[in-house]
């Protein structure tokens, strides 16, 4: 996603490190660099708000479970490669379950 303007930080980085902004896993330099970005741009604004939202309902539903720190980082890289190919990192099998593409 890009809204089109110039930005010193481009919109699919930022939206490629939501999570982790959220998770507040993020240097200070990272940091600065996406609220600065989220400040100047109202679409990439519009989106980290709707992956806030996603965040805590699934902390409100899951309660206090936490991921393996390596299904963690396999996840973020799907997540990464997924916002830079513009392709989603899931594909369906049958009956509603998912399994993660090659």
């Amino acid at each position: 996603m890009s809204c089109g303007n110039p930005h010193e930080t481009d919109c699919r980085e930022v939206l490629s490190d939501v999570y982790v902004y959220l998770d507040n896993e993020c240097d200070q330099t990272s940091k600065a660099k996406i609220v600065q970005h989220l400040d100047e741009c109202s679409p990439c604004l519009a989106e980290f708000g709707i992956e806030q939202e996603i965040k805590s309902l699934v902390h409100r539903t899951c309660g206090g479970e936490s991921a393996p720190e390596s299904l963690r980082e396999k996840l973020k890289a799907k997540l990464r490669a997924a916002v830079f190919d513009g392709e989603s990192p899931v594909a369906e099998v049958g009956r509603g379950q998912s399994e993660a593409k090659p």
